[in-house]
């Protein structure tokens, strides 16, 4: 029979793995990694957006989805979205910079 505490030894000689290196191959056998990734990266668009921009320019504007490299973003005004064109460069580095690679080649706008 076993005791508590040889239970607990047990469990610390399990091998532990890295949450980051499981992830990926997880999301992958689900066949879900595109939507992870579409998320992932309109998440990382609004935080750019607020570090680049300012939190009161970023409140104005919306990621709505991302398709094909590209993330869609909805704007309150047209002098809005003249101001994220023309971040747009900076925005599109900080967040491929963030993923890891250049997932994301542009934005589209919608106001």
């Amino acid at each position: 029979m076993m005791s508590e505490n040889s239970l607990a030894y047990d469990f610390w000689l399990m091998p532990f793995y890295e949450l980051k290196k499981l992830l990926p191959k997880s999301i992958r056998r689900a066949g879900v990694g595109r939507q992870v990734e579409a998320v992932s990266a309109l998440e990382i668009f609004s935080a750019a957006a607020r570090e680049i921009l300012g939190e009161e320019i970023a409140g104005q504007t919306k990621p709505l989805y991302f398709k094909n490299g590209i993330i869609t973003v909805a704007c309150l005004s047209s002098l809005i979205m003249q101001e994220l064109q023309y971040r747009e460069r900076e925005i599109v580095e900080k967040i491929n910079k963030q993923i890891g690679e250049d997932i994301i080649k542009k934005l589209n706008y919608a106001a």
